[in-house]
């Protein structure tokens, strides 16, 4: 019972962050150059924050390329995942604009989509 509400309650949450960050990413412009920087600095130690889809990452943690291009990736997820990390990632705190910037740096790495023919 206690499960069942604290998983609503951490849903209800995410929901609200999400929509805040979304609010908030479409009013003020993103640095993915910024966000470099700040992946390098917070994030290499576990991933492989450049563009190459080629580097692989520890066994177990995705590289921020393959995080980029995981099927129907968005910046609300990364944002959820960022702002409600699962267990084996550090709580690392970021502001509003690192978390946009660290978000537009990561999706700036997704490959493009294949012309249709």
């Amino acid at each position: 019972m206690i499960d069942r509400w604290a998983t609503r309650v951490t849903t209800a949450l995410v929901v609200v962050a999400l929509g805040a960050s979304t609010a908030l990413a479409q009013s003020v412009a993103s640095d993915p150059g910024r966000g470099r920087e700040i992946s390098e600095s917070l994030c290499s130690t576990c991933h492989i924050v450049d563009a190459s889809p080629g580097n692989i990452a520890k066994s177990d943690i995705s590289s921020f390329h393959s995080i980029a291009n995981k099927p129907n990736q968005t910046q609300e997820r990364l944002a959820g995942a960022i702002i409600f990390p699962h267990p084996a990632m550090p709580n690392v705190s970021f502001t509003n604009a690192e978390l946009r910037d660290v978000i537009s740096y990561i999706m700036s790495l997704k490959s493009p989509e294949p012309a249709s023919k």
